[in-house]
């Protein structure tokens, strides 16, 4: 443990007024040591331990990173500092004292901070879409959004059902808003294996390694490492994608007080539980836009040599992106073929997810892993929509199918949508169901299981009734069973 700290009068001027005013500030931020702050400062314990002194006025760089390490408001102290230093001698800035030898940070941490060394330009945002279409409304205003002028940059947050298109709406709006950012990108797939995703303290330690970090300066701590990366953020005019976000938990550790630097989120959830974010919400293409789409990837000329045939595709697709895509390059990739053919092939609903499948992307895999992470109750609201094959729903009329409270039924189908399997309608009560969703709960209907196969959802008697037969049947069937009992 240190030794105490000098007593400081703070009336003598204004240059120990100021190491006062810092020392206060360190102890409302629960007076960690010097050699804690140093973690997340980048400057030497003797440096910081110096600022606070009183003997002289510290640097700008030595003051802004501990006003940072301590949580305080850079802008404030930037302009006290500045004011301080006017008074003491004209306004240059002073240099702080040099350490000896022996006290100097390790391996540049002091000309790291400092700018001397240069941190890193990261570019880690994968390629975005050649084909990309459309949207132009909503990149203007997202564009508007990012460039309001403000004390801190607000999260952006990109929302909308699966196969909408979001991560490439937001890799577009990146190279838009490109010039703004001269210091780089950083991405991360937050929505990776696991039922929890990527951990904010395994992105951040990449972050800062992508900043130029080096390994031995990362604090170990991971308030501090979230601390230094926030720090960095503040400092820098970075554009931050973090895509794939499934609930607010997952990204506020990664979210700061950023200036100058742009944190643009995706996520099929609406994440309501996030205050101060601006939000674009993805719809579903216009038909003019699934039809330009088509035209890019199969060639105009043959779009409009069957413009009809492809004006079905779009409407059997749902004008879906991500159906519109993979159809437009199965058809690339077949020339001889007519686009009549593959209209003809989607148009059957029992083999409409077979169809939407091209390499490594298919529609179905997308439906499945939303699906698999919904409740039972959730998925037999989905069931429902298989049933019925209406292109629309109300927690009416599902409570009535699954004998449930209208309540109940609401709060299912608002979970559905944050699962990006539904959408509302404009209609006020509807949810919108896609034939594509549609197509895939009814193939999900229809697979064995112990309701899935018995139970038509048709109220508390028919399910009880359906579960008795399964259970006396399953009774029946086993060595000496008997169904009594």
């Amino acid at each position: 443990m240190g030794r105490p700290e000098r007593p400081l009068d703070g009336s003598t001027g204004p240059i120990a007024a100021f190491a006062h005013d810092l020392r206060v500030l360190r102890n409302r931020a629960g007076n960690p040591s010097y050699r804690e702050l140093a973690r997340t400062a980048l400057f030497a314990p003797s440096v910081l331990s110096s600022a606070a002194s009183g003997h002289r006025l510290p640097t700008l760089a030595v003051t802004l990173a501990f006003v940072s390490a301590c949580g305080g408001d850079r802008a404030a102290w930037e302009r006290r500092w500045r004011s301080v230093a006017g008074q003491a001698g004209g306004g240059g800035e002073e240099r702080a004292p040099v350490p000896p030898p022996a006290e100097a940070p390790p391996d540049g941490v002091h000309a790291l901070a400092s700018g001397v060394i240069r941190l890193a330009r990261p570019a880690q945002l994968p390629m975005g879409s050649r084909t990309f279409v459309g949207r132009e409304g909503d990149l203007a205003g997202a564009a508007e959004m990012i460039g309001a002028s403000g004390p801190v940059k607000v999260p952006l947050l990109v929302s909308g059902p699966i196969g909408v298109g979001k991560t490439a709406f937001a890799l577009r709006l990146a190279e838009e808003v490109a010039a703004d950012f001269p210091d780089g990108q950083l991405y991360a797939d937050l929505g990776g294996s696991g039922a929890g995703g990527r951990s904010a303290n395994g992105i951040v330690r990449g972050f800062l390694r992508a900043l130029g970090v080096p390994a031995h300066l990362v604090p170990d701590d991971p308030m501090q490492r979230i601390g230094l990366y926030r720090s960095l953020l503040a400092e820098r005019r970075l554009f931050v994608l973090l895509a794939g976000v499934r609930d607010e938990g997952q990204v506020r550790p990664l979210l700061g007080q950023a200036p100058h630097s742009q944190v643009v989120l995706t996520s099929r959830a609406r994440l309501l539980g996030l205050e101060d974010t601006n939000r674009v919400e993805l719809d579903t293409f216009s038909r003019k836009e699934s039809m330009a789409l088509i035209g890019r990837i199969a060639g105009p000329a043959r779009v409009r040599a069957e413009h009809d045939a492809t004006d079905m595709i779009a409407e059997l697709c749902g004008d879906l992106p991500l159906a519109v895509n993979i159809v437009g390059r199965k058809i690339a990739a077949r020339p001889e073929w007519a686009i009549a053919y593959t209209a003809g092939q989607l148009a059957d609903r029992e083999r409409l997810m077979d169809s939407l499948c091209v390499g490594d992307v298919n529609v179905r895999d997308r439906y499945t892993a939303a699906y698999e992470q919904l409740s039972p109750n959730e998925r037999e609201a989905i069931h429902h929509f298989g049933q019925s094959g209406a292109g629309w729903t109300t927690s009416i009329g599902v409570a009535a199918a699954m004998g449930i409270m209208i309540e109940t039924a609401d709060e299912l189908l608002e979970s559905v949508v944050d699962a990006g399997l539904l959408q509302r309608a404009n209609v006020a009560g509807r949810y919108a169901v896609s034939r594509l969703v549609s197509a895939f709960a009814s193939e999900r209907q229809r697979e064995p299981g112990p309701f899935a196969a018995a139970v038509p959802m048709a109220g508390h008697r028919a399910r009880k009734n359906a579960f008795e037969s399964l259970r006396h049947e399953a009774v029946r069937t086993l060595p000496g069973g008997s169904s009594e009992g």
